[in-house]
Formats: C-alpha cells, structure tokens, sequence
C-alpha cells in the first residue's frame, strides 16, 4: 500500500463536495432511497459492503432495492468520519473514511455499534459533478 503525500489532497472545494457526497451515499442507504444509488455512481461503479461487490447501475439498483425493502440488516444507520480526499490524476479522487454502522430498531436498546471499518470510494468528476466509481467496506470488526 502506498502513502500518500499532503501535497496530493484535493482542495476546499472538492474536498467539500466529496464528502457531500460520501455522506449522501450513507443518507439515502439509511433513508431508505438506496434504490436511488445510482444517481451517485458511473455506469460502470460498483459498491462491495457485506457481500459480493454490485457492479453497473442494474446491479446497484437491485442491490439498494433490496436494502430498502428486504436489508439483512434492518435499521442500519451509518456514521461517517475522518475523511481524507487524495488527487489521482487529472478529475479522480481515491478518498477514505472510518465508517460506524449501528442497529436502530424499537427492539435494540443497546448503542454498541454493529459495525466499523474503513471504507474506500475511488471518484470521478464527470460533466454532471463528481460520481462514486467503487465503494469497498472493510470491517475492522462486527457485531452480531
């Protein structure tokens, strides 16, 4: 794994909008839009949480279907932090952030965190804004 220079952050204003839109990843997941998801990726990105990747915008749209209607992990509310944005050539960013997922149902009184590790996304600015072109999860640990 390389180490990246300060010198190779993005500026103010990507930074600003990566993580609005990072965040608005997490927001529609937990809101119950993941369906939505795809307004956020290339065509050809992909999304690896708990599970075998989503590739394209049919797998991803099938992939936030099921999590609005059918999650494996129901009440899921992510919180993102520590965000890092880094240029990776000319209109890509490889960003990364800690991500803490918790269980918010009626049942569940217990605040540990289901979930954290550290996510990835790879971006892409396009004519229309930055989009995701892949999102990985890597669990430092998980409850159950």
């Amino acid at each position: 794994m390389t180490t990246l220079q300060t010198d190779e952050l993005v500026d103010e204003s990507d930074y600003t909008a990566l993580t609005r839109l990072a965040l608005e990843v997490a927001w529609r997941v937990d809101s119950g839009e993941a369906s939505s998801l795809t307004d956020l990726f290339t065509e050809d990105g992909s999304i690896a949480t708990l599970g075998e990747p989503s590739v394209g915008h049919d797998a991803i749209r099938a992939w936030g279907q099921m999590m609005d209607t059918n999650s494996p992990i129901p009440g899921v509310r992510h919180v993102l932090t520590n965000f890092r944005f880094v240029a990776d050539g000319t209109d890509r960013a490889v960003g990364t952030m800690y991500i803490t997922a918790y269980l918010a149902t009626p049942e569940k009184e217990d605040t540990t965190p289901f979930a954290m590790g550290r996510g990835t996304d790879n971006y892409r600015r396009t004519a229309s804004g930055w989009k995701v072109t892949s999102r990985i999860f890597e669990p430092y640990f998980l409850h159950k």
